[in-house]
Parts: C-alpha cells; sequence; structure tokens
C-alpha cells in the first residue's frame, strides 16, 4: 500500500499559488541546452519549507493556470543495455535516447542527451506528434555515438512523474522538482510518492543559488541521480554495483531520514 501523500501536495500547492508566474515564452529566456545540472534527492515533506524560503527568489511557470505538469518519457537501449552501461561504468561521453511527453499539453518530443565529460549536458531535439515504439530514419540520424548503432535500439522503460519548473528572478538558472515518479518496464512497476528529484540547471554550477543554499541548509546534499539508469538498475537483471549507495540513500529517504 502506497502511503498518503496528499497533505504534503497540499501545503505544495499552497506554496506554489504564493510564487510569482512565468510563462513558457518568458522561461526560454533560461532554457539552456547546453548546461551543467545539480541534482538533489529528498523527502517530499521538506519541499513546503523549501519552497517558502526561495519564493522570493524564483518565478514559478504557469500555463492556462496550472503550475504543476504531468510527463512521461519512453526510453530506448540495446537489448543488453548499452547506453545504461555507459553510465554505469562512467563512461565520460555517454547518452540517453528518449520520447519526452507533456501530457497536459499534447506536445510531444524525440530527444537525444549527451553527457560531455561527466558534468556538461547537450540536448538535441526534434517535434513529434506522438510517442511511437520504433525509432524512425529522422530519429536516428540524430544519435552519433562511435560505439553505438542506432538500429539496435528497443523502447526499455517508460518513466512518469509530475513536475514544478522554476526560473530565478534574474534569469540565470532553472529549477525542476520532480514527484510521484514512477518507473515501468512493461513488466513491472515501482512508484515512489515520497521523493522529491530536483534539479538546479545553469551555465555553470553556482553557490549562491537560493535553492542550493535551502538544500544544505537541511543537510541535503548533491546526488548524481539518473531516472533511467536507477529504473534499469533496480527493475532488470543487470550489473548495478556503482548505484548501490543511491539505493542504500533512497532507502534512508523514505523510511524519514532527512537525507
Amino acid at each position: 500500500m502506497q502511503p498518503d501523500t496528499t497533505p504534503y501536495h497540499l501545503l505544495i500547492d499552497s506554496r506554489l499559488a504564493e510564487m510569482k508566474p512565468i510563462t513558457l515564452e518568458e522561461l526560454d529566456r533560461v532554457e539552456m541546452l547546453n548546461r551543467i545540472d545539480t541534482k538533489f534527492v529528498f523527502h517530499i515533506k521538506y519541499l513546503e519549507q523549501i519552497l517558502q524560503e526561495i519564493t522570493p527568489h524564483y518565478y514559478v511557470l504557469e500555463i492556462d493556470g496550472k503550475r504543476k505538469f504531468q510527463y512521461e518519457s519512453l526510453y530506448f537501449d540495446t537489448d543488453d543495455y548499452l547506453l545504461y552501461r555507459f553510465h554505469h561504468n562512467g563512461k565520460f561521453n555517454r547518452l540517453k535516447v528518449r520520447y519526452r511527453k507533456y501530457l497536459d499539453s499534447g506536445l510531444c518530443y524525440f530527444e537525444v542527451k549527451y553527457k560531455v565529460k561527466g558534468t556538461r549536458t547537450d540536448k538535441r531535439r526534434i517535434r513529434e506528434d506522438d510517442i511511437h515504439h520504433h525509432l524512425s530514419t529522422r530519429e536516428m540520424a540524430l544519435i552519433e555515438h562511435d560505439y553505438l548503432d542506432a538500429n539496435s535500439l528497443k523502447e526499455k522503460m517508460a518513466i512518469c512523474f509530475t513536475r514544478i519548473t522554476l526560473a530565478n528572478s534574474n534569469f540565470r538558472e532553472r529549477l525542476t522538482i520532480d514527484t510521484d515518479v514512477l518507473f515501468d518496464n512493461f513488466r513491472e512497476k515501482k512508484t515512489f510518492p515520497e521523493l522529491v528529484v530536483a534539479e538546479v540547471k545553469s551555465d555553470k554550477y553556482s553557490s549562491g543559488s537560493p535553492m542550493i543554499h535551502a538544500l544544505k541548509k537541511r543537510h541535503i546534499d548533491e546526488l548524481p541521480f539518473s531516472k533511467y539508469a536507477t529504473a534499469v538498475a533496480m527493475l532488470e537483471d543487470v550489473k548495478n554495483n556503482n548505484f548501490k549507495p543511491n539505493f542504500l540513500k533512497i532507502n534512508r529517504i523514505l523510511h524519514g531520514n532527512r537525507t
């Protein structure tokens, strides 16, 4: 039986309602397809107080009166999970291949995310009408990697979540906050209603970020975290030694420890 997180969400909604809104067009001013990402994972019970603290420093994305948005992603990999293994083994130049659909608007993109030298992320994407279960020639043309044959990619994992998007008032930082994460490998599902995955996206790591300051003050430390890699490591029969510290941390969070 999943825990009831409704009280947390009601408090979160009340805090979001107090924040100044930003439109999608204005948010594009801080859309960084070439960026550095800093991730944090923590229990949802801390989110409302964090939002209260950072409210003066951020705008919240609002579309048609909504400030939370539903996302669905479909990830592709080889039968032997080559892209997952790139991540697990710490390969500098690795990639993810996925569809991402914004369920509230119906917008859908095919995306290839390249991680360069461990911290820098470059993303290529094209608009699609919907999520498809096989890659087209046009989509495969976006995939460039010396050790990957794009023809070998197959759908492997669906991941759903709810996202809040914030922009720093100086427009130099973008922040995403994901809740209600669900992993689905089409045979088994895992849901994490109590988990929050926050990501600070900037041209460079900024210790002056109000969000990072609020997290550090609560002893919530940076945690390298990939939803896709975590989902595969949890649900598939693959080598996962390098992700076991993350599993331990997630278990501590879910059992009520601060971080």
